[in-house]
């Protein structure tokens, strides 16, 4: 299992195309019509959100990524 890592901690490395365990609440979700969606996640470490963008292509999306509403608790790798 990998290790958690807070947002606060997130935004501050420079570490691009590394993988990263983020646990938090779901700010906003939208949709877009290109077949993808944003969501925007807090996990209290500061004030800033973390914008993930889930693709179609995920085995989840249809089932669980379209369902996800504010408040939700989510883990995104």
């Amino acid at each position: 299992m990998t290790k958690r890592t807070k947002i606060k901690v997130l935004l501050t490395k420079k570490d691009v195309g590394q993988r990263y365990v983020v646990m938090g609440w779901v700010k906003t979700r939208r949709d877009s019509k290109a077949g993808f969606s944003f969501l925007e996640i807090n996990d209290g470490s500061c004030l800033q959100n973390l914008q993930v963008v889930a693709d179609s292509s995920l085995p989840n999306y249809e089932s669980e990524v379209l369902r996800i509403g504010t408040g939700c608790a989510v883990k995104v790798e």
